[in-house]
């Protein structure tokens, strides 16, 4: 019962083997696609927001298209 058990990564890193390398380089690569995947959302929550600040005054509302052609890329981008 004194034996330590190891953690999770340290197990994950075991079955890996030489490859421990790619591993890392796999959690990387996964954390981008992840932020790639969230920044979309958040361009459409800029649109909204700037609608919203000129409610019935819709023809004062500037910029929109770019925030709509950056959730464009950046979900074009997070497709693997």
């Amino acid at each position: 019962m004194n034996k330590k058990e190891k953690g999770v990564l340290f197990r994950l890193l075991d079955y890996a083997g030489d490859y421990k390398g790619l591993t890392f380089l796999g959690l990387f690569l996964s954390a981008v696609a992840m932020i790639l995947g969230m920044l979309p959302y958040i361009c459409i929550w800029l649109v909204i927001r700037d609608l919203i600040a000129v409610a019935p005054r819709w023809a004062n509302v500037a910029g929109i298209s770019r925030y709509g052609w950056m959730a464009f890329a950046f979900a074009a981008g997070g497709i693997p």
